[in-house]
């Protein structure tokens, strides 16, 4: 968001998105869990609340969320080396007159398709071994040491670090919140 010249605030959302298991497809799901975060903050805040929500699809249809284990991270990284998967990340924007009050909503989802070349177990084993993708959806962060490993990628690169730029900066401006303010070579903060 400060990318984008807006003034903003982070406040967790308490909503337990264990409770969304039952959806299978990645597209509903992030698109509810977005909304679902969002609508639990409102509930305590007013303004323009943004919910998002980013999951990693196998190329078997399987939402992967964040590995529980190094196991988990490496069953991950393996079930997409040598394919192309998606990522999916639901936005959320919702006008809040007062606590509880929602008056707007606007949702949309992202789609960037990631593929990943064939990856040798001891690369898996070893960017696993860092830590980093137990903390990422799909088990790996393009931002960081797994970005070797991706061959193509067709969409919003943003999408895949975890938040779409590009369509978060439409609905703000949809929204009339004004963007890139105090952002220039010339702007002080």
């Amino acid at each position: 968001m400060g990318l984008l010249g807006v003034e903003f605030i982070v406040e967790v959302s308490r909503f337990d998105e264990s409770s969304l298991a039952y959806l299978t497809d990645g597209r509903v799901y992030v698109q509810q869990a977005a909304l679902s975060k969002a609508q639990d903050v409102a509930q305590r805040h007013a303004g323009w609340i943004l919910g998002v929500d980013t999951d990693v699809v196998a190329p078997d249809g399987t939402i992967l969320g964040k590995p529980t284990d190094s196991d988990d991270a490496i069953q991950m990284l393996r079930s997409l080396s040598g394919k192309t998967h998606k990522v999916f990340s639901g936005v959320a924007l919702l006008t809040v007159a007062q606590p509880g009050q929602i008056i707007a909503e606007a949702l949309t989802v992202v789609e960037t398709r990631v593929t990943m070349a064939h990856l040798p177990e001891d690369a898996i084993r070893a960017y696993v071994a860092t830590g980093e993708p137990l903390d990422k959806a799909g088990g790996y962060g393009i931002q960081g040491g797994a970005m070797p490993f991706v061959t193509h990628l067709e969409g919003d690169p943003s999408n895949v670090i975890g938040l779409p730029l590009w369509s978060v900066a439409e609905l703000l401006s949809d929204a009339k919140i004004s963007l890139w303010r105090n952002t220039g070579p010339n702007s002080t903060s």
